[in-house]
């Protein structure tokens, strides 16, 4: 039992639903486990969450005499898991468009103490990674910029942000993934960079991290053959966890595995065998968020290793202490009533944020034009964004016309399109990864071709401008999401001027 209760502290499950299942508290009661993530199919609202927290805490608590550890990745744009009744704050990458490390700060501790309203004690946040490669289909605007001392800096202010909120923050992906163009969930990256380049860019957010005192930091699960020679993710690798990370860097926080069920690792190895190798290497709390098989197994694998000492004993240990020495610096924070989820004064100060975000891309004339009285709205509708249609609420709330266009147009869907706005006086086109959904961008470009006044918004990565023609006016708005819209509308209708820097380079 005692073995037991110790591994259980070094596991992190998810759950099934909105509530507690026969499943995962029998998963509790036999393995122990002392740690839970929440995903979206967990969340309905503020009070729900906040009910299941107590739940989940109150299960923990009987069967492990210790309270629970419940973790989110709740970023911030893009990656916002809470329910629209809490606060959408801006993500990293509009944060570093506005060019000041206050914002960094103000959105963690109102994030924090959001989070500390609902129950929840850890977000698995901020990005630390630099995106040095314009194709990365998962970092981009989740980075605060291409720029490792800009990373730096804004990391290391939200860091103080959530500390001050009482809240872990998780730094990851270490040792960095900005310079993919695969997904680790989908696939297994490789980044072929040697300790000497990592130094001198994506350990230096990581770094100042470090210094700043950030209680935990994720590792990825990504092949870096130039440091490991063995075919083995970080997450694997003693040479990347324990010699870099923890003796090199001498990082004395908690070290996270990123989820063992990504396709980077469940397509390639089995994940019992993978969580007792983190182990091994010197992570200490191993994440499995979709299967509670898969957690069971872990745990036992995990027990059978310590006993035949694969796992040494005397790090497992001193990975507990780790971890329960984390949990003791987020203790007494102080009880905010659930009213200030989602508070007026909250939601406003996230609308200034994103407003100060908004950047001009192109600007081929002094003024932009007017909308005239039959604008026409384009745009995609990612099917992740669980908010409004870009074409239809700008439609809504200026007048004019939605349309909604495919993913990446064809040549003769674009033809189609294009023969759709016989009477409008403006063209507003609002692009979703566009840089890699290259239609978008030639439908960009024929109704610029048409000579309408034509005005582009890029709702994700702004590499989208980069191929755009030099007629367009254009516009970097970092995310989907009717703050976002909210703050390009103001522009589009001349009330404001976009003032945020960009924070990557073409």
């Amino acid at each position: 039992m005692e073995n037991m209760l110790s591994i259980g502290q070094r596991l992190v499950t998810g759950l099934q639903g909105s509530v507690l299942d026969d499943a995962f508290i029998e998963l509790i009661r036999t393995y122990k486990i002392a740690n839970v993530t929440l995903l979206p199919r967990n969340i309905i609202d503020k009070h729900q969450v906040k009910a299941l927290c107590k739940a989940i805490n109150d299960l923990i608590l009987q069967e492990t005499g210790k309270e629970a550890f419940i973790t989110i990745e709740e970023e911030g744009g893009m990656a916002t898991l809470l329910s629209p009744d809490t606060t959408h704050l801006p993500g990293a990458m509009p944060i570093g468009a506005t060019a000041d490390q206050g914002n960094a700060y103000t959105a963690g501790r109102i994030s924090g103490t959001e989070l500390r309203a609902l129950g929840i004690h850890c977000t698995l946040a901020p990005t630390l990674d630099i995106n040095n490669n314009r194709e990365n289909p998962i970092i981009g605007v989740r980075s605060y910029s291409d720029n490792p001392d800009v990373v730096a800096n804004f990391g290391t202010a939200m860091i103080r942000g959530l500390s001050d909120a009482k809240v872990v923050s998780v730094g990851k992906h270490f040792p960095g993934h900005g310079d993919t163009e695969v997904d680790s969930h989908l696939g297994l990256p490789v980044i072929s960079k040697g300790i000497e380049d990592l130094e001198n860019n994506e350990l230096i957010p990581f770094i100042a991290a470090i210094e700043a005192g950030i209680p935990a930091i994720m590792i990825t699960h990504i092949l870096y053959p130039e440091v490991e020679a063995q075919p083995i993710p970080a997450t694997m690798s003693r040479t990347i966890v324990t010699d870099l990370l923890r003796n090199s860097l001498a990082f004395d926080g908690v070290v996270f595995s990123d989820c063992l069920e990504m396709s980077a690792i469940k397509d390639h190895q089995a994940i019992p065998h993978v969580a007792v190798e983190a182990l091994h290497a010197g992570v200490d709390l191993i994440t499995i968020s979709h299967t509670y098989s898969l957690v069971a197994e872990a745990a036992q694998a995990i027990a059978e290793s310590l006993a035949n000492g694969y796992i040494n004993y005397d790090e497992h240990t001193a990975a507990v202490d780790r971890i329960l020495t984390m949990k003791s610096t987020i203790e007494g924070a102080e009880e905010h009533a659930i009213e200030i989820v989602g508070s007026p004064d909250h939601r406003a100060v996230a609308k200034a944020i994103m407003e100060r975000a908004i950047c001009v891309g192109n600007k081929p004339e002094k003024d932009l034009p007017a909308l005239g009285a039959h604008p026409v709205f384009f745009g995609y509708h990612p099917p992740q964004a669980e908010t409004a249609v870009f074409p239809e609420w700008m439609a809504f709330y200026i007048g004019g016309r939605a349309i909604i266009i495919p993913e990446d147009p064809s040549s003769s869907e674009i033809v189609e399109l294009v023969q759709e706005i016989p009477d409008a006086t403006a063209l507003v086109i609002g692009t979703y990864n566009g840089h890699l959904l290259r239609g978008q961008l030639a439908l960009c470009n024929a109704l610029a071709g048409t000579g309408l006044p034509t005005i582009v918004v890029a709702l994700r990565d702004p590499y989208d401008l980069v191929y755009l023609a030099e007629n367009i006016h254009s516009f970097a708005a970092f995310e989907y999401s009717t703050v976002a819209f909210e703050a390009i509308r103001t522009i589009l209708t001349q009330e404001r001027t976009a003032t945020g820097i960009l924070p990557v380079h073409w």
